[in-house]
């Protein structure tokens, strides 16, 4: 038998497998790969269940099984709580804010779904395969899939929304912007859309899931402004009203491709307040929220009448400090100074009591497999950190103010950092504004600037960052050179240079190498502090079956149910 699984797999290496695949088979037949991670990256590169179990089986493993779930009970609706509600225009394209997602996400579908374990599932995509340099990208699309406004889904509707994503003003750029352009986005036929790539990027399928939240595929002739008042997605739920500040409304599309989904209809109440929302699960007015914080939402983590749905992702708060101001910070010896001053292990225990790992400044998270672990650790260390200021010449300390949001736990973390500061003689004032203030404003990012919102231009300011499966946005959004959220704005020719060789990377073992050298140059040069990387934290009533946690906070309701 495994003669036979032996010679299945050498004829798909030599007549189907490009330079992606075979690479990924060298490793996991070198060892560098254990079965769950082999699995993950399989996905990812679009290789079939049968191809997976056949690669397993001829290396010695046992092939995969599939099981098969019971069917859930039908009916009812679910009562969500989502704080804190959309802090702008709910338009797919320029989503920005955890609230704003939430809403659309519910009734929109992406071509693929990121897993909580960092995989991917195909949704309007059925498969996916790169050419042998991972720069051309070949999604074939799931027939007879319909839009809740009647026409069927086809390769225009999916070409259309991708230049749109790749275009000026959208929020995806933090994804796309020198991955992707418009042109670059092309139809081969109904069901077949290729994306040609600016440059190889082996995670490619990533940008492509319901991580980049922008990107829920529209129709061909969808009008700008209309998402909130016209049924108009793919998913099991229609979007049928719709008040800002107050809530939105969902009914069950009968004609999902998925099936017949199990809940009625979905109601979405909006909360400014997390003890709000925590008192409204305690009390039975909603049976689920997107999102609790361990500071305000202790009472819910106690309770046995209600179930906590943990997820282990990236998500995480960034301190950008901008390194081209005339001001003691341009220094990076002062930004490490002040990077030294943090006691992580105890702001962990403080803010999440466990629920978070430890940040080391920068994005390449513990739950990474490309992340090397072998870069120390920094740690809390005074001394040091006056000699830094000293040898800047700013033993004396300085003043300086940090803007921030008012959202879960970084009141809180401000406070922290603004006590910490002041150890080694850095006055900071604090400016805490609403969401809805910290991100206003343009953020259209460069080439023709940062725009006008505070969270692009403050000295140092504190942003809350959602999970992605793999640290790709992170490195070109926040880090690169005119990075469209590069908050510090930050410049380094090695570090562009270092993130493009890690983008384009196949192997492991090469991700690894290149992401070893940005963790010690963004140390040395600390443009952005990362304190932790917090366990994304849902909770609903013992009567929900069927709900998965998301790391970035995703409320997929199309397979869940009431008991």
């Amino acid at each position: 038998m495994e003669k036979d699984h032996r010679k299945r797999l050498d004829q798909y290496r030599h007549e189907e497998a490009g330079t992606v695949e075979n690479t990924l088979l060298d490793e996991l037949r070198q060892g560098e790969l254990d079965r769950g991670e082999f699995i993950r990256r399989a996905g990812v590169f679009g290789m079939s269940a049968s191809v997976i179990g056949t690669a397993l089986a001829a290396l010695g493993e046992a092939p995969l099984a599939f099981a098969r779930s019971g069917a859930a009970k039908a009916g009812g609706r679910l009562r969500v709580g989502i704080i804190p509600g959309p802090t702008k225009d709910l338009e797919p394209h320029t989503l920005a804010d955890l609230g704003g997602f939430e809403v659309a996400g519910i009734a929109g579908e992406f071509l693929t779904r990121a897993t909580s374990t960092l995989g991917l599932q195909p949704e309007l995509a059925t498969s996916w395969k790169a050419n042998h340099a991972a720069t051309v990208w070949t999604f074939k699309l799931r027939p007879n899939v319909k839009f809740q406004s009647g026409q069927k889904l086809g390769a225009d509707d999916v070409v259309t929304t991708y230049k749109r994503l790749t275009s000026a003003g959208s929020g995806a750029l933090s994804a796309f912007g020198g991955v992707l352009s418009p042109s670059g986005v092309r139809k081969v036929d109904d069901l077949t859309v290729a994306f040609h790539l600016e440059g190889p990027n082996a995670n490619f399928p990533y940008l492509t899931s319901s991580t980049t939240y922008e990107a829920i595929i529209l129709p061909s002739d969808y009008k700008l402004g209309t998402f909130a008042s016209k049924p108009q997605t793919t998913g099991a739920f229609m979007l049928t009203s719709y008040t800002p500040g107050v809530g939105a409304k969902y009914e069950r599309f009968a004609g999902w491709w998925g099936g017949h989904a199990s809940l009625d209809g979905v109601d979405a109440t909006f909360y400014t307040a997390d003890a709000a929302v925590v008192s409204a699960l305690l009390g039975g007015q909603v049976d689920l929220v997107g999102q609790i914080n361990v500071t305000s939402g202790r009472a819910l983590l106690k309770n046995n009448n209600i179930q906590v749905i943990r997820a282990h992702g990236s998500s995480h708060r960034q301190v950008p400090i901008r390194v081209d101001l005339d001001n003691p910070f341009k220094d990076p010896r002062v930004r490490q100074a002040l990077a030294l001053t943090l006691d992580r292990p105890a702001i962990v225990k403080t803010l999440f009591s466990g629920f978070a790992d430890i940040g080391n400044d920068s994005p390449f998270a513990p739950v990474y497999p490309s992340t090397d672990k072998s870069v120390p650790q920094r740690h809390k260390d005074l001394r040091k950190a006056k000699q830094l200021m000293a040898a800047a010449g700013h033993s004396k300390g300085f003043s300086i103010q940090l803007t921030t949001e008012q959202v879960g736990e970084i009141p809180q973390l401000a406070q922290i950092i603004q006590r910490s500061a002041k150890d080694i003689g850095i006055k900071m004032d604090l400016k805490i504004l609403s969401s809805a203030a910290y991100f206003a404003g343009s953020s259209t990012g460069p080439p023709s600037g940062w725009g006008t919102t505070p969270w692009l231009n403050a000295p140092i300011d504190i942003t809350d960052w959602g999970h992605r499966p793999v640290p790709n946005v992170y490195l070109t959004s926040s880090f690169q050179t005119k990075g469209v959220w590069n908050a510090a704005h930050y410049s380094s020719k090695k570090f562009d240079s270092l993130a493009k060789s890690y983008v384009a990377a196949v192997a492991l073992r090469d991700q690894r190498k290149y992401s070893k050298q940005m963790e010690e140059l963004l140390l040395h040069d600390t443009p952005v502090i990362f304190p932790y990387f917090y366990n994304f934290l849902q909770a609903s009533s013992k009567k929900i079956k069927g709900f998965k946690g998301d790391p970035l906070g995703q409320t997929y309701l199309s397979r869940t149910s009431l008991a």
